[in-house]
């Protein structure tokens, strides 16, 4: 018996890093994410979520002169970084006729107020040509020369799809929102793409970028490894770019509506609801929270929108909550000890052998969410439910009777 529980233990340490057992590890380490507290201070970015009671006050979609509001309401506390991830590109937001008439002059309004930020990021989107024998129109866009690695690992655009006004771009950098095609939960964000075979960063790379003040010539990609921002940090990534995001990470949040009654109290002195001072030097990411938008599969079995997506990733970064995988040292020791229970297994009763099992698998969640919470460094969950599944169903199936000895046959 364990001789087959260390076994099932190798094989698993292998599979569990592939599909499908690779989803199902991911499962674990978001209930750790999710469960586990850190020791962190709150990360220096406030999402200004647009929310169900936001939209009732100012319905959806939104003018130019909607979003000018939120620059009004946040430019007098010292932002670091202004970001909006929506695209703001009026012909696809189906304005009504009432203010398609006036949106010359509430674009007039969004633009001072832009002008006006020291610095602002928008959102863009990449995507395909309808036709692809046609030779897409390059645009510039910001580069990353310093990568090292196979880039055709990389998610590849041909063009830019969605993008602000031009009017807007001269001002304002765009960032590009793409996120992969849905398949199980969102635990991960691209910090990279692939445009015209260059390297281009995402909108979570380029706002941690402004945030920083770096130039893309001071970012270096090795690709499966890490992104240096200069030699202020160094974030890790897989072969296709992309970060996994701890949703644990302490971080700022405030709906458009009470930033906007803060802001009003603020100006007339009084006491605001919500702490406008602690805006200063931050990442500003103005979004949408409201239930349309959430549209995501997140951990715990919850869904959010992008732009929550984005402020957890950024977060990541600014404080160094970068989760890793325990070393196969590690995952060997718990391999061993798996083993070492279905050495004794055979000895106990079916329900003995039950309860072995639970308790193993309890104190192993304790000893993980220990682990992650002092190390962000997760054990396996995969292996050792596999290794005690296995005795577990071994001893289910076994006979509780000894073998009796063979009585002499007398001729």
């Amino acid at each position: 018996m364990m001789i087959l529980v260390l076994f099932a233990g190798l094989v698993l340490m292998r599979e569990s890093r592939q599909e499908p057992l690779a989803s199902w590890e991911d499962r674990w380490v978001d209930f750790l994410a999710t469960t586990s507290r850190q020791p962190q201070g709150e990360a220096p970015i406030t999402l200004v979520g647009i929310d169900d009671g936001s939209l009732q006050e100012h319905p959806w979609p939104w003018s130019p002169l909607d979003f000018s509001l939120f620059f009004q309401a946040v430019l007098p506390h010292e932002p670091g970084v202004l970001a909006i991830d929506e695209v703001l590109d009026w012909e696809h937001f189906g304005l009504p006729a009432s203010q398609l008439k006036k949106l010359p002059q509430y674009e007039k309004i969004l633009l001072d107020q832009i002008r006006r930020a020291p610095r602002v990021m928008l959102g863009a989107q990449l995507g395909f040509p309808d036709d692809p024998q046609v030779e897409p129109h390059w645009q510039e866009v910001p580069l990353l020369r310093q990568v090292k690695g196979d880039i055709s690992t990389l998610p590849d655009f041909p063009i830019v799809e969605r993008q602000p006004p031009e009017e807007y771009r001269l001002p304002a950098p765009i960032g590009f929102t793409n996120l992969p095609p849905m398949a199980g939960s969102f635990n991960s964000v691209p910090l990279i793409f692939r445009h015209h075979g260059q390297v281009i960063p995402a909108f979570t790379l380029e706002a941690v970028m402004m945030w920083l003040r770096l130039t893309p010539d001071e970012v270096a990609v090795e690709l499966g490894s890490h992104i240096d921002l200069g030699r202020k940090r160094r974030i890790p990534i897989d072969a296709r770019g992309r970060m996994r995001v701890d949703f644990g990470t302490p971080r700022g949040a405030v709906s458009f509506e009470d930033l906007l009654f803060a802001n009003e109290q603020a100006t007339a002195g009084a006491r605001p609801v919500t702490d406008l001072g602690r805006l200063k030097n931050r990442v500003v990411l103005l979004a949408r929270t409201d239930a349309k938008a959430r549209t995501l599969p997140f951990a715990a079995r919850r869904n959010g929108s992008p732009g929550e997506l984005f402020a957890a990733a950024i977060a990541t970064i600014q404080n160094f909550s970068f989760i890793c995988r325990a070393p196969l040292w590690a995952e060997g020791v718990v391999v061993a000890v798996a083993a070492l229970l279905g050495f004794f297994t055979p000895r106990w009763s079916r329900w003995g052998t039950v309860m072995a099992g639970v308790t193993a698998l309890a104190a192993h969640a304790l000893i993980s969410m220990a682990a992650f919470h002092q190390w962000l460094m997760w054990l396996p969950g995969v292996v050792p439910a596999g290794c005690v599944l296995c005795f577990i169903l071994f001893r289910l199936v076994a006979s509780d009777k000894a073998p009796q000895p063979k009585k002499p046959v007398i001729l």
